[in-house]
């Protein structure tokens, strides 16, 4: 079956009031005509990790409990 459609805010959208049910699988095929150059999606930018979590002057060193991680997390939770 061929339905023709197009792009619209980034959702293909179906000609002649076609409706397909939620969750079917298509394919988008571009006519040979649409020189149309496809642009990859964006990625998330990616978020800094600050090491070591536990702020510490001998790392490595430390008894860690997971009651204590939680405890350094509330701190640092209420600093911020």
């Amino acid at each position: 079956m061929v339905i023709s459609g197009h792009i619209r805010n980034g959702v293909v959208v179906l000609e002649g009031g076609v409706t397909l049910p939620e969750g079917t699988q298509v394919t988008v095929l571009l006519p040979v005509a649409s020189p149309i150059k496809l642009s990859a999606p964006t990625e998330r930018p990616r978020r800094r990790i600050v090491f070591p979590i536990i702020p510490s002057e001998h790392p490595g060193s430390l008894d860690i409990t997971a009651e204590r991680i939680a405890e350094v997390l509330d701190q640092q939770d209420a600093s911020a």
